[in-house]
């Protein structure tokens, strides 16, 4: 079956991306919240992230430039244009045939609520609501 590399690769590249985008946000979080003693810690740190982020990269190019399908929406913030907001997929909304719409109604004359099937015994909660409704009005 030759699918199989090609969603193998298309389901691998979606995870690098969202793992990209994972050290990308966990970069701009560690430059611009978190406390560091000193200056070089702070660079230390953020070089840290940037190694394990280069290789991820590396391998998500390679896998587009094999082929390998991938949405936009898929795509780390940092690999699209500046300014550019991530693209939303909506999906239309299938418009009902006009036969669904006739059987609209029949299905709601035949759903209604029938008597309890507790009538008359000590179940039977529409009794005990339409007393409750005589006593309220008086």
């Amino acid at each position: 079956m030759t699918t199989t590399p090609n969603l193998e690769g298309k389901y691998q590249l979606k995870s690098i991306h969202a793992e990209i985008d994972l050290l990308d946000r966990r970069l701009a979080h560690l430059l611009k919240y978190d406390t560091f003693e000193t200056e070089t810690a702070r660079d230390a740190a953020a070089r840290k992230i940037a190694q394990k982020r280069e290789p991820l990269v590396q391998a998500a190019k390679r896998l587009a430039s094999e082929g390998v399908e991938f949405k936009e929406s898929e795509l780390p913030r940092s690999f699209r244009p500046e300014g550019m907001p991530a693209p939303v997929e909506v999906k239309p909304e299938p418009q009902p045939t006009p036969e669904a719409l006739a059987t609209v109604g029949a299905e709601n004359r035949n759903t209604r609520r029938h008597s309890s099937a507790y009538a008359g015994a000590a179940l039977d909660w529409e009794k005990s609501v339409a007393q409750y409704m005589q006593a309220k009005k008086s």
